[in-house]
């Protein structure tokens, strides 16, 4: 080895890990984290990795997909503070006053077009010819969306 080498090793030695690559194991919705095992070999499994900066507030969160990849950021250093910084995958997002959320807004929007009715010369219309791609759109809303 080298004076080049023997320097380089020494100064990873001295620089705290600050962000790692792991993959995810489970989600946990109701706490807003996740567990990831880390990819260097033999690190043990972080447990609640946070996907939110508060648990249980609104805001933005993307839901990462059970074996997808995430870069974990530590807080001060510490691997039982940690956050997700990064995903590969997302299986879902929720965005998320404490009054309302995306995912409702986008369900109340499909109920109300699936009831629509207009106003016609002999009466009120019935439903709307295209409501099979109304639900279709729905359903699709609710498998990217969570409230």
């Amino acid at each position: 080895m080298n004076l080049r080498d023997q320097i380089q090793q020494m100064i990873r030695g001295e620089i705290p890990t600050q962000a790692l690559l792991g993959t995810v194991l489970s989600v946990d919705r109701a706490k807003g984290v996740c567990d990831v095992q880390p990819a260097e070999a033999g690190a043990p499994v972080l447990y609640d990795v946070a996907l939110r900066a508060v648990e249980g507030a609104g805001g933005f969160v993307l839901w990462p997909a059970v074996g997808s990849f995430v870069v974990v950021g530590l807080v001060d250093n510490d691997p039982n503070h940690c956050f997700v910084a990064l995903l590969s995958e997302v299986a879902q997002f929720t965005l998320s006053t404490a009054a309302d959320s995306l995912g409702q807004l986008w369900a109340d929007l499909f109920t109300a077009l699936g009831q629509l009715t207009v106003t016609t010369g002999t009466g009120q219309s019935g439903p709307p010819i295209n409501l099979p791609a109304f639900q279709a759109l729905a359903g699709r809303a609710t498998a990217l969306f969570t409230s």
